[in-house]
């Protein structure tokens, strides 16, 4: 599993933003006030085929899953501060191979703190209980189900506007715990080794040059303890990882937003073992509403992340993602998207390189704002110079949803 501080909440605001905007006011859900708070409820069931269930580079295996994700968001409806909660699950059962059922769910609560018009203070704490399928990178060969998870986390982050100067700062901790894993054949693999700790600081300045148009500096630090030593090379991969980028941030509009920042970014571990990696680190976000009806979304980023291979430090990666969402009709909205990563295994004797493809489409139709049904198809494929590790493999699946 790649555990990137802040990068996925990222995309997943940035794909929630373009669904709310190019969605209809009359088919969204009024939710039930309760006291300070206004509650969504929802409930979406749904019906998956993939053919390469998995993501073997040969002696593919095709599945239907059916899968259930409940969920309930919590929002405050006070004058000043914001209050956030919401719990999440994803449940998978496959027909095909019951051993690989899975139970996810997350459970997030923060919000937003006004201390005064010119400071905002931002806390978040969550939890996560989640799952690797077999075939995943990290996931051992001979697993026979998925490898979970939990991963705890707690963050705080202050705002602070100055005129024109915008001072950020902030800190967090994540703990990831893995559980052992059953094995083809009988007996259980531990995953102690892979159970960390991460340390995450913050530190930004941005200065308003013209209206609506930011330069800023960054620089983030973290620091990742891990609890036991990986057993392929007998030392533990503690490390510290440091990212300083410059960049330019744009906001013509409340839902447009261009970001884009480019630096340097370099991962050393304690233990010699592991060679340091470093390289080009860049992140960028867009937003961007092209019409009432229309919204693209995207980010690029450039990152460290950690891995299991006993013949590598770390992966840097290069990622990328574009997507689009069009209301057709006020009930239909159609959204379709692509995405391409390259990951090299650093810091060690291993050469691998690993390319991978995805695209997506989907359409959702709103029966009125508490029912909708909806389709997608999803396609990806990795590329690899490591014998036996590409895969490609097709998904469709159709949803039917409840909101309230």
């Amino acid at each position: 599993m790649k555990i990137v501080w802040g990068s996925l909440a990222a995309v997943a605001a940035l794909s929630i933003a373009g669904a709310a905007h190019a969605q209809s006011k009359e088919y969204q859900p009024n939710g039930a006030r309760v006291g300070s708070f206004t509650i969504f409820p929802s409930l979406t069931v749904g019906l998956e085929y993939t053919d390469n269930a998995f993501l073997e580079d040969t002696n593919t295996e095709d599945d239907t899953i059916a899968r259930v994700r409940p969920g309930i968001l919590a929002r405050s409806n006070l004058k000043r501060h914001e209050i956030v909660a919401a719990v999440n699950g994803n449940m998978a059962f496959h027909s095909n191979n019951s051993d690989d059922n899975t139970y996810d769910y997350n459970a997030r609560l923060g919000g937003t703190i006004e201390a005064s018009r010119a400071l905002r203070i931002l806390p978040e704490v969550s939890y996560r209980a989640g799952s690797e399928p077999r075939g995943d990178d990290n996931v051992n060969g001979l697993a026979a189900e998925p490898s979970t998870f939990d991963v705890m986390a707690g963050k705080a982050k202050a705002i602070y506007k100055a005129g024109r100067v915008t001072l950020e700062g902030g800190a967090g901790a994540q703990y990831s715990d893995f559980n052992d894993i059953e094995i083809t054949g009988g007996g259980k693999v531990a995953q102690d080794d892979r159970d960390r700790l991460r340390i995450n600081t913050e530190a930004k300045i941005g200065y308003e040059f013209r209206s609506k148009t930011d330069v800023f500096v960054s620089g983030t630090y973290s620091m990742i303890d891990f609890d036991n030593v990986d057993p392929t090379v007998g030392q533990k991969r503690d490390s510290d990882i440091v990212t300083v980028t410059a960049g330019i941030s744009h906001r013509p509009t409340a839902r447009t937003e261009a970001t884009i920042g480019a630096g340097y970014i370099t991962q050393n571990f304690d233990n010699n073992a592991f060679g340091s990696v470093d390289g080009f680190a860049v992140n960028g976000v867009l937003a961007w509403e092209l019409t009432k009806l229309t919204t693209i979304t995207g980010r690029v980023e450039r990152r460290i992340d950690q891995t299991t291979d006993a013949n590598s430090s770390s992966e840097l990666v290069w990622s990328g993602r574009l997507g689009v969402r069009h209301q057709l009709r006020r009930n239909v909205v159609i959204g379709g998207g692509v995405g391409y990563s390259n990951r090299l295994f650093e810091g060690g004797a291993s050469n691998r390189e690993d390319d991978r493809y995805e695209a997506r489409a989907q359409a959702d139709y709103y029966i009125n704002r508490n029912f909708s049904v909806g389709a997608q198809y999803r396609f990806a494929r990795r590329v690899s110079n490591l014998a036996g590790s590409g895969f490609s493999e097709n998904r469709v699946q159709a949803t039917v949803t409840a909101r309230f």
